[in-house]
């Protein structure tokens, strides 16, 4: 696998198996392989058919389990569409300093940004609706955003963009100034067409849970621009009844992503680093 970052920990194709065989015996017998994906946090593989292990390799991952373990099942009764379900939870051991997970496998294909706007812009802000509708309740949101915030280091790396458009778009959220009490509730966090399955052209099923918790409304209206081209973003925003204010914000949260992922992935993970230029490309449409 590639190495993203200084501090991850090496997770070997033994030592996966190793901890799959120890820890879960009864799946020692079912075949494990890698599965090709553009995460930045986890490592994952297809176990058999109907599960997949999904094991954190840096720190900022190593919550997600217990906290998928209080928060799928409460999603899975409140969204639409499917969620991953948890179905065994793995010990620390020699190697793998962390809890990890083997959740049940969802079948789909990721959408293709700008192509399957069509079905998938409604189905994804009625999804976004249901999640907002659960109590506000819960973890916050580590994706938490405030434009005023980290300004001057963030406006570096936007600069460093030599995009036109993009600068202005997080100057403008920044001229909005930080808001007392923004809209709040629950939230995926991270909408990108990798997090997002579709079967038959149809959204069935969304993906990474790392970054949901209660958290400003603003930043579930980021697949605006990750995942639409400029038809279907109008419609994904009018299908949420987003107000002006949250599209600025969106926008510029949009731009942080880009600013801090393109040229830091740009040769680790070719994957990642297109789908920011990408979604730049979107930014700048929008002038």
């Amino acid at each position: 696998m590639p190495r993203l970052h200084d501090e991850q920990i090496d997770l070997p194709d033994a030592l996966v198996r190793g901890l799959v065989d120890a820890q879960f015996p009864q799946w020692r017998d079912l075949p494990l392989r890698r599965v090709a994906s553009d995460g930045t946090i986890h490592r994952v593989d297809r176990l058999g058919d109907e599960l997949v292990v999904r094991l954190p390799f840096i720190g900022w991952a190593v919550e997600d389990v217990a906290l998928d373990a209080e928060r799928l099942p409460r999603l899975a009764g409140a969204l639409p569409v499917a969620v991953p379900e948890l179905v065994g939870r793995g010990a620390p051991a020699v190697g793998m300093p962390w809890h990890w997970g083997v959740y049940r496998w969802l079948d789909g294909t990721h959408p293709k940004p700008g192509e399957d706007d069509g079905a998938l812009a409604p189905a994804l802000a009625d999804a976004v609706l249901a999640l907002r509708s659960m109590a506000p309740e819960g973890p916050a949101s580590p994706a938490s955003f405030n434009a005023a915030r980290d300004n001057e280091t963030t406006r570096a790396k936007v600069l460093e963009l030599r995009s036109a458009a993009a600068l202005k778009a997080w100057d403008a959220a920044v001229d909005l100034g930080p808001e007392p009490a923004p809209a709040s509730g629950w939230v995926h966090g991270d909408l990108v067409p990798g997090n997002l399955l579709l079967q038959e052209g149809r959204l069935t099923g969304i993906l990474d849970w790392g970054a949901s918790g209660v958290g400003d409304l603003a930043l579930d209206l980021l697949a605006a621009w990750t995942c639409f081209g400029p038809e279907g973003r109008a419609e994904y925003l009018e299908g949420l009844g987003a107000r002006e204010e949250q599209v600025v914000l969106a926008r510029a949260l949009a731009v942080r992503k880009i600013a801090w992922g393109l040229e830091y992935y740009r040769e680790s993970l070719p994957g990642f680093a297109r789908a920011m230029q990408w979604t730049l490309a979107q930014v700048e449409m929008d002038e």
